[in-house]
């Protein structure tokens, strides 16, 4: 069940964030007033959903829930909590991930022929870059901790919210990551049978005497490439879903499916407004919040630290901006993406009937298959990519910008 998932990593997680075995806060936790039976009951199944991401952070994610039950008697120690963070489960896990994506990442050949090898190539990096991005936010996190020591209240809630929003972003990105690397996992199946159905040929060719023994190695060593290429995707979803286990308060070893990303909101985009927005990105932002803390105790004249102050928003801006283009290049391909994908469909379904009626060989018939599930698999990033693109421009609005690597 997973309530016992969930007591058996906050007790593991725990242990490594809060010294003498505490009992962990996440496991007591109850339905929060005002929320409905329905919800509740959603967030106790064995199912992850897109939607329930920020609960998930916000009711089970066993450093938010430390951070959550420490922060009023434990103001003074916050700073401590921040460095035993530093030591947990999530951070570990993660770092791990990430060196493990980086060596198969240098394993791989970004300058293949094989368009197939190089969509696993870019996919692959695409991934390393969601998890070090994911690392990063859970060190945003640690680091707002450490700011709470000189304040009580409004700094106190500041960095509560800021925890939960950089957890809650960095998980969105890597559901979004895992999804885009399963949406591969057809297409290496595929590709695994086609390479077998190409050794076949050979091997027959070479029976009646039109191929050689060296085409018949070099069908085999593609068939062990496309087997590799599964292997490599299969470690790769691995380590993305036990991240994605342990953030959430399952153990890592859990079974819990995890569902799918939603189609971008195209209604979303029309309401963005980087000119109007950025009010209300700079009223939110936490990198401003603790910029003026750090201000406030500078022995800087006045004129210094308004050009500190001015140079932040802009910086601030010209991100909203940047962030603002980038959904539009990316609902541009994503549009551009149904066309080449319906195209590559209506071919696949007559190779698929020719083949059923004897017109073409099985092994033409898996290249206009190979064919199509690559443009399924480009249409299916060109989606997420979009659905990626508009969080990244909606957490700025609320605060976060991901891609600030700015020293707090």
């Amino acid at each position: 069940m997973r309530s016992a998932g969930r007591r058996a990593v906050c007790a593991a997680v725990l242990a490594a964030v809060l010294a003498g075995g505490a009992v962990c806060p996440a496991c007591a936790v109850t339905r929060p007033s005002g929320m409905d039976d329905q919800t509740w009951t959603s967030l106790q199944d064995n199912l992850m959903e897109y939607g329930e991401l920020e609960n998930l952070i916000r009711y089970y994610n066993p450093s938010y829930r430390q951070v959550l039950e420490s922060i009023e008697p434990m103001i003074d120690a916050s700073r401590e909590t921040a460095s035993r963070m530093r030591t947990s489960e999530d951070l570990k896990t993660m770092k791990d991930s990430e060196k493990e994506l980086k060596k198969t990442l240098d394993q791989m050949n970004p300058n293949s022929e094989s368009q197939m090898e190089q969509m696993m190539y870019e996919q692959t990096k695409g991934l390393y870059q969601t998890v070090q991005e994911g690392v990063r936010g859970i060190e945003q996190g640690i680091k707002a901790i450490n700011k709470t020591a000189n304040t009580m209240d409004q700094e106190t809630r500041d960095m509560r919210d800021q925890t939960l929003y950089s957890l809650t972003a960095a998980v969105q990105k890597m559901f979004i990551g895992y999804n885009q690397a399963l949406s591969s996992r057809e297409l290496c199946a595929a590709a695994e049978e086609l390479a077998q159905a190409a050794v076949r040929s050979a091997q027959t060719q070479r029976d009646v005497g039109m191929a050689t023994d060296n085409d018949v190695l070099s069908a085999q060593q593609s068939l062990l490439s496309a087997q590799n290429q599964t292997l490599s995707l299969d470690n790769t979803l691995l380590s993305l879903r036990q991240n994605l286990y342990v953030m959430t308060g399952w153990t890592y070893d859990a079974s819990a499916a995890i569902g799918t990303v939603p189609a971008p909101d195209l209604t979303k985009i029309d309401a963005m407004n980087p000119a109007a927005d950025i009010t209300e990105a700079l009223d939110n932002s936490y990198s401003l919040k603790t910029l003026d803390d750090t201000l406030k105790s500078s022995k800087s004249g006045y004129s210094t630290k308004e050009k500190v102050r001015k140079e932040a928003k802009e910086e601030i801006k010209t991100q909203l901006e940047e962030l603002y283009q980038t959904v539009l290049a990316d609902r541009a391909a994503y549009e551009a993406s149904f066309t080449t994908l319906e195209a590559a469909r209506l071919t696949e379904e007559s190779g698929r009937r020719q083949y059923e009626l004897g017109m073409i060989g099985q092994l033409q018939y898996l290249q206009t298959k190979m064919a199509y599930l690559q443009q399924k698999v480009s249409a299916d990033n060109a989606s997420m990519a979009l659905t990626q693109a508009i969080l990244d421009y909606e957490w700025a609005v609320r605060g976060i910008i991901m891609s600030d690597q700015t020293e707090q």
